[in-house]
């Protein structure tokens, strides 16, 4: 049997600070991941981020960067008020997102773009890290499991 051929994800940045840093230097491990083009609101800063993190195209504009039919992923590091906007923007274009935490502004900005999200049949995912640690599926399983309060030995257990 033939193995299945992994596909390369050109993915792209919007917004270039810390975080952002820190998510291309991390891409930069991931097998099949490429970091494709960087977004900053000067084409300075998205040059010098390109260089930095071998970006092969950088904008001044976020607009551009989610026009370009070569990106298939798009993190979105922006400020929180503007997630929302970046979000349905990128989802616009089919383009799959991972926006970082906060998600949005409040609720009804979530259902916005979750709706959207559907609408478009796109993944649309919060960077939320801690969602992948392990000690975070055994807390989802005591929730599943309805059990919570006393490990080990004890004279009490709370039920939900």
């Amino acid at each position: 049997m033939k193995p299945l051929e992994q596909k390369t994800i050109n993915w792209g940045i919007i917004g270039l600070g810390k975080i952002a840093n820190k998510f291309a230097t991390d891409l930069q491990t991931v097998p099949g991941a490429k970091l494709y083009a960087v977004a900053s609101r000067t084409q300075e800063k998205a040059n010098a981020f390109a260089e930095k993190f071998n970006a092969t195209k950088s904008y001044d504009s976020y607009k551009s960067l989610v026009e370009d039919p070569n990106i298939d992923a798009v993190y979105i590091a922006t400020p929180h008020t503007f997630h929302k906007e970046n979000t349905l923007m990128s989802l616009d274009q089919g383009i799959a997102v991972l926006c970082e935490k906060p998600f949005a502004m409040n609720s009804e900005e979530v259902q916005e773009m979750v709706f959207k999200a559907k609408e478009k049949n796109v993944l649309l995912m919060e960077a939320l890290w801690t969602y992948f640690l392990p000690h975070y599926n055994y807390v989802l399983d005591l929730i599943e499991n309805k059990t919570y309060g006393c490990f080990g030995p004890c004279k009490t257990r709370v039920i939900f």
